[in-house]
């Protein structure tokens, strides 16, 4: 994902999306599930601490891959392969707002990425009213979604904040990033609800580094909980290292046990295998995931 030319970066993880797609193995729900909460953590730091010295940006795209229930029919996507300009994404040219008393807003009013359209809207809101700057330590800043993401064919993937959003502060050394609250709910064209996810911090994650070249996530805990299959992980971090060639960590791992669900009491284990690519674990079983968010830069 890339920011708005001329802008650096100071903010937190993107909430949107968010799929993980199977590599060469089978990824099951609690799999694709659990990688893509790593993912979006890791892609999110990685905006997060570009530049970091004036204002920030989300990224051009609210999402880069729609779930697979959200997709044309294989023909469809086929044809659209081969005339991508008949689908401008006209979501990239939607700018946020200038800073009001410390917020910044952007607004997507059914813009386009691809076959899906986006609505709602994002906001940023900075402890330096009313400058909106993220420069000296202490410095935070939080951003809330409300956005929904409409497949061409029904169906919806819905991005909120019930129980806070994410926020980035600023510290001597690095960065603390904490999510009070995140969730995804991807709703099928029948209405059926195929999953509801929602991640929060219960222990702040703690990095290092000012930029992709150095940076390392250390410590803190991450909470997955999957509503619908009953099950919640909690995942924490072991040297998640970034090389300066991708927007997220090439190496490490992250583990933690599994509670509820068919995988209750289990040991599930994430470890990155490189830019974008994971071995997820559970219980002896590996999965290979490819991680949406993170790309080779």
């Amino acid at each position: 994902m890339t920011f708005e030319r001329g802008t650096q970066s100071a903010v937190l993880l993107s909430a949107l999306a968010l799929t993980v797609f199977a590599g060469c193995r089978k990824t099951d729900d609690e799999d694709g599930q659990i990688g893509a909460a790593v993912g979006e953590v890791m892609s999110g730091v990685d905006e997060s601490t570009q530049g970091g010295t004036t204002t920030a940006m989300l990224p051009v795209f609210p999402i880069h891959r729609l779930p697979d229930q959200l997709k044309a029919p294989a023909w469809k996507r086929a044809a659209d392969a081969l005339l991508p300009s008949a689908y401008a994404a006209a979501c990239g040219d939607t700018a946020f707002s200038a800073c009001a008393n410390g917020v910044r807003t952007r607004t997507f009013s059914d813009c386009t990425v691809g076959l899906a359209t986006v609505s709602g809207q994002t906001s940023l809101t900075f402890s330096s009213a009313p400058a909106c700057v993220f420069l000296t330590a202490g410095d935070s800043v939080t951003r809330m979604a409300d956005l929904t993401v409409t497949g061409l064919y029904g169906g919806s993937l819905a991005i909120s904040s019930p129980g806070g959003g994410q926020t980035l502060t600023k510290t001597a050394t690095g960065f603390e990033y904490t999510v009070p609250g995140m969730e995804r709910i991807l709703t099928g064209a029948g209405g059926h609800e195929l999953f509801d996810v929602s991640t929060k911090t219960t222990v702040p994650i703690e990095i290092t580094g000012s930029s992709r070249a150095d940076l390392v996530i250390v410590s803190g805990t991450l909470e997955v909980t999957h509503h619908l299959a009953g099950y919640t992980v909690d995942l924490s971090p072991n040297n998640l290292t970034w090389n300066g060639t991708c927007n997220c960590a090439v190496s490490g791992s992250l583990s933690g046990t599994v509670t509820g669900g068919k995988h209750d009491g289990k040991m599930a284990t994430v470890t990155i295998t490189g830019c974008g690519e994971a071995d997820v674990d559970i219980d002896g079983q590996t999965s290979q995931v490819t991680l949406d968010r993170c790309t080779s830069i």
